[in-house]
């Protein structure tokens, strides 16, 4: 999961990145709104932690933006305004969530896990570039060519298309597949040799990445 922290306090940008660098979250930084917007224009996000009192432009100002833009990243709101009207002002605003300063970490982090799981339960038909796959019916398309996958083979790519572009590590494939006791190593580069066949052997443009010694992705060049 790729978060956007955008907040002018370092000592808290660098407590959270402090909180998340063992677990499996990529983070990007921002203490000003001119460094945010350059940075979502160059980077996918998953969640963005924003904070409301920002110099020169507010975090409301740049979320309004966002969303008037027709962006739909879920968005964590921090502030000290306690008030219930300045809660509501930033729910209009656009934001998914509103959490109050001082905060603790653990609280901070299932929020982002609620939310995140909340936007990608939303989608019924993941895209990637020209693959489709309908996770309610579990049909699989490449420029309208259906493609048959096993069980296996559908939870991986559910897994690597709801993260992309991202990287979704060996071990939490593993977990996804297994749980707690995973096979051999050599099962599940099996599975990845079979979908990556499938989805990727045909058509010129190859999505399915292999990133060695972390994991895999899929990952449409063309826009990343």
């Amino acid at each position: 999961m790729r978060i956007l922290v955008v907040d002018d306090h370092i000592d808290l940008i660098t407590n959270i990145f402090a909180f998340f660098d063992q677990k499996e979250y990529i983070l990007d930084a921002a203490q000003d709104v001119t460094t945010a917007l350059r940075l979502c224009e160059d980077n996918h996000y998953d969640i963005i932690i924003l904070d409301w009192m920002l110099p020169k432009i507010s975090g409301l100002d740049f979320l309004t933006q966002l969303r008037a833009e027709g962006t739909t990243t879920p968005v964590i709101m921090l502030t000290a305004k306690t008030d219930l009207s300045d809660k509501l002002q930033g729910f209009a605003a656009g934001s998914d969530d509103y959490l109050t300063k001082p905060f603790s970490l653990e609280e901070l982090e299932a929020r982002i896990i609620a939310l995140h799981n909340r936007s990608i339960g939303k989608k019924t038909i993941l895209e990637v570039a020209d693959l489709q796959f309908n996770i309610l019916t579990n049909e699989v398309f490449r420029q309208s060519e259906a493609i048959h996958l096993y069980a296996a083979e559908r939870k991986i790519l559910a897994l690597l298309m709801r993260e992309s572009p991202n990287i979704v590590t060996k071990e939490r494939l593993e977990f996804t597949l297994w749980g707690d006791n995973p096979p051999d190593k050599d099962l599940l580069r099996m599975h990845m040799y079979e979908l990556r066949k499938k989805i990727d052997a045909k058509f010129p443009t190859k999505l399915l990445k292999t990133r060695h010694k972390i994991g895999y992705q899929i990952i449409d060049d063309a826009v990343a």
